[in-house]
């Protein structure tokens, strides 16, 4: 009897409330990406729009039309997803290949990987690689994972040709890394795993060689003072910025690499401007952020297993790895350890479609945690 009264309380207590501290670590990265984004940008949006809180004021309507949309998709059954991947999988090519059409696609920066719809400018790719992901952990929760991956990797690469047609190595990357990552959770033979993986890895060589652009990164990366003006600037100026920064940072909104000595300082390098600012024990902090937050998904994915919610699990796997793999890439970028590639650090940089997607990640997981407390909800009613 004992036993019995001790586990339906420890059901009861799993079955109340909603992971407070995932939400809290995501809603500290987002206000350190708004307060940092007004420090990059105070001056350069004075210059470029005449208007110092231009990029601060549009951030802020993406929030909160984010939090909307975060609040909309944790309403949403997880089943939705579930029935209609065939259709999100559909969505994914058709918004990957439109932006070819003359006049939806918009080319920025000689790249055209962004759909213009008047109102927003949208980066495909970032939609385009979840939506399949949300196929994919549909496909394989209803399948043996070892008799279904060579048919996810044919969609996938499918997909990943057409993101590099856009000029986008990273999203590929991103999308490869995830994918592979969710196939060895799911329970995929090692075997099989490294050998399709390491053939993914000798393609990738010829496709960095191709563009020259890529190949100049490289090795700007090995060595950078050798193109200190070109190739090598970005790196070399967001190391500098590390070192002005030392260990406690110049101070918020003191940055010197931020007027037009640090590119991209409020995007692509906003890591660099937090170690210039505020220091390398502030760029501690956001690191264990992100592995918080990592930790807590990942928990969340083996408590849905627990219960017997594979897609949930799926889905959750895949949301941790697109986090984490792109704050890794980020973080990796900004300290000279991998060739410089734009890409934005989560919840943090300004960027309207990656924040969004942050937002709507966050939605998903409530759901999944609500459909978990759910569950064990109906086993203590059950007498379990």
């Amino acid at each position: 009897m004992l036993s019995e009264f001790i586990k339906t309380r420890l059901l009861r207590s799993e079955s109340q409330g909603i992971d407070q501290t995932l939400i809290t670590c995501f809603a500290a990265l987002v206000a350190i990406g708004f307060i940092m984004i007004t420090s990059a940008t105070l001056d350069y949006a004075l210059q470029v729009k005449s208007n110092s809180f231009y990029f601060t004021i549009k951030h802020s309507i993406y929030m909160l039309f984010g939090l909307f949309i975060s609040i909309v998709v944790s309403k949403i059954k997880l089943s939705f997803y579930d029935d209609y991947s065939k259709l999100f999988l559909l969505i994914a090519f058709i918004i990957s290949l439109i932006i070819f059409i003359p006049g939806f696609g918009r080319e920025i920066n000689g790249a055209k990987r962004w759909l213009d719809l008047g109102f927003i400018t949208i980066q495909v790719s970032e939609i385009s690689r979840f939506f399949i992901m949300i196929w994919i952990c549909s496909f394989i929760s209803k399948r043996d994972v070892n008799l279904s991956f060579n048919k996810c990797l044919l969609i996938v690469a499918i997909l990943c040709a057409i993101i590099l047609s856009q000029r986008d190595f990273g999203s590929a990357a991103l999308l490869i890394f995830t994918f592979f990552s969710l196939m060895f959770v799911a329970g995929l033979h090692l075997k099989k795993l490294f050998y399709y993986f390491t053939i993914v890895f000798i393609i990738s060589i010829p496709l960095i060689i191709y563009q020259p652009y890529r190949l100049k990164r490289v090795i700007s990366f090995m060595n950078p003072w050798d193109d200190p003006s070109g190739s090598g600037y970005q790196l070399i100026a967001s190391l500098l910025a590390f070192g002005k920064g030392g260990f406690f940072g110049l101070g918020l909104g003191s940055s010197i690499q931020k007027l037009n000595y640090l590119p991209e300082s409020y995007n692509d390098f906003i890591f660099a401007l937090i170690a210039e600012e505020l220091g390398l024990f502030f760029t501690l902090i956001i690191i264990s952020l992100f592995m918080i937050i990592f930790i807590r998904i990942i928990r969340l994915a083996n408590k849905s297993i627990d219960n017997n919610m594979i897609f949930a699990s799926n889905l959750s796997f895949t949301i941790g790895f697109f986090i984490i793999y792109q704050a890794l890439i980020h973080i990796l970028v900004n300290t000279g350890l991998a060739p410089t590639k734009g890409m934005g650090l989560p919840m943090i940089s300004y960027g309207g479609t990656n924040l969004l997607m942050m937002f709507l990640f966050m939605g998903l997981l409530v759901r999944i945690q609500i459909e978990n407390r759910q569950k064990i909800s109906q086993a203590v009613r059950r007498g379990y």
